[in-house]
């Protein structure tokens, strides 16, 4: 059976080729709308601002850092007199509890 010139069979084979190329390009546009980056991120040839304040001059680099390492050294040995107090004396001659004699 022939319909303006094209039979019924290849008219269904067209058909369900374009149905089928469109909804692939729906599912390409669909992927590239969810993976592209929107506005909440910089373009890559974009410059940073200015900053606000002035960076440190060596004298408060050089106080920081006494700081910080002052911080290290007593939380340091905060840590150190807590494991030795928490720590029990340890006298070789008592086994853990339901540990078996060795043979």
């Amino acid at each position: 059976m022939e319909l303006g010139g094209i039979s019924l069979r290849k008219r269904r084979t067209w058909v369900a080729r374009v149905v089928a190329g469109v909804s692939l390009c729906a599912s390409v546009a669909t992927l590239v709308a969810a993976c592209s980056p929107g506005a909440d991120y910089p373009s890559i040839l974009d410059k940073p601002a200015p900053r606000a304040e002035q960076t440190m001059n060596p004298d408060q680099v050089k106080q920081a850092t006494d700081a910080l390492i002052s911080d290290r050294n007593r939380l340091s040995s905060d840590s150190q007199a807590n494991q030795q107090a928490s720590a029990p004396a340890a006298t070789g001659s008592t086994r853990p509890a339901g540990s078996a004699p060795k043979p």
